[in-house]
């Protein structure tokens, strides 16, 4: 599969008005919950920089290694899943809650982070009909690779599946995050794990957060940052997303701490929960090389893609949701308006290869 560089034509027809740039500030929101997702990734980028600084073994062990990045037309494409586990009576059901594909520039040295609503409804390449959150436990990652390359119009090279547990993991490591809560709400309405069909007064918890700087464990920072039904505010996806802006800020300061770089006991503990806790295609050897990209990446020059059915088509809209809910037994979902991926892969390509 190739790109279309769009670079080279001037037939956007099948933009409807495209325009990249638009949506970068809702888009951001979605960024940060990458980010967080790949926490651990995230970790080992600024351990490797620590290291560099101090004794500079990576390009040494990159250069030896002999590995190369997978690439298309100077792109590399990594698919970012964040896991929710969830027990449904005896069998437990993996559902890729959010679905992220960065898209890297060995040429152009930028990012492009593409998102990919869970409730788009697809079929994927092994024939199985569903949405897309639910192709990774049904159909396995390479074929959630293809699917999502299908959609997006875009070969994916690498992928990397994390869960909530090393959300909390990370930060009990750290002791704790300091994070100042700028109003106080409750949610009465939080879901309990594995509670999913039990009788419905059982099904949740409240929840509850004073305004104010506190500190906030593993298991608390995730319900702070997963919380959508709070009051005083706090029940919009802006609000949520703010929250999560700020864990996920207080976790990079509190990882590239010194404390934290002089502690063996603390980098081994992160070690295990790497180890534990994700399920990629990246070895290690790929690993250095992506540390040796990212010295050449301009990360300020960010791009962002957000598939939805809420905005214009020039800000993502490609998508809406059917009246006639019978094809997908009933269920909430969402299909692309043009009918097929088509100005999907437009969208997408633009903000790839437009300057």
């Amino acid at each position: 599969m190739r790109y279309t560089n769009l670079k080279q034509t001037n037939d956007f027809s099948n933009l409807k008005g495209v325009t990249p740039g638009t949506n970068q500030k809702k888009s951001k929101n979605w960024f940060l919950l990458g980010i967080a997702l790949g926490v651990v990734v995230f970790l080992l980028i600024v351990f490797g920089r620590k290291l560099t600084t101090l004794f500079s073994p990576v390009e040494v062990i990159a250069n030896v290694s002999g590995a190369q990045l997978k690439e298309t037309d100077g792109r590399t494409n990594v698919l970012i899943l964040g896991s929710d586990k969830r027990s449904t009576g005896a069998v437990d059901s993996i559902l890729t809650d959010t679905i992220l594909v960065a898209s890297i520039g060995k040429i152009d040295k930028n990012i492009v982070l593409i998102s990919i609503p869970r409730d788009l409804w697809v079929e994927s390449v092994s024939g199985y009909p569903s949405k897309i959150n639910a192709v990774y436990a049904n159909a396995g990652s390479e074929n959630l690779k293809n699917t999502v390359s299908d959609v997006l119009g875009i070969p994916v090279h690498y992928y990397i599946v994390v869960d909530f547990e090393l959300f909390e993991g990370v930060i009990d490591v750290l002791d704790g995050v300091e994070v100042t809560v700028d109003r106080a709400f409750t949610d009465y309405y939080y879901p309990v794990e594995g509670k999913e069909n039990a009788p419905l007064a059982e099904r949740y918890e409240t929840v509850h957060f004073e305004e104010g700087l506190q500190v906030l464990d593993g298991a608390t920072a995730l319900k702070f940052v997963r919380s959508r039904k709070g009051d005083n505010g706090e029940g919009t996806d802006f609000a949520r997303s703010k929250r999560q802006q700020k864990v996920i800020m207080a976790i990079k300061e509190k990882a590239m701490s010194l404390e934290t770089f002089i502690n063996p006991k603390k980098l081994s503990e992160l070690y295990d929960l790497y180890k534990t806790h994700i399920d990629t295609d990246i070895d290690f050897a790929t690993i250095q090389q992506f540390y040796l990209l990212s010295q050449q990446i301009n990360f300020e020059g960010l791009r962002t893609v957000v598939l939805d059915d809420r905005s214009s088509a020039n800000e993502g809209g490609l998508l809406y949701e059917p009246v006639d809910k019978s094809l997908y037994g009933g269920a909430y979902v969402l299909i692309p308006l043009a009918g097929d991926y088509s100005q999907i892969h437009a969208y997408v390509q633009k903000y790839l290869f437009a300057q």
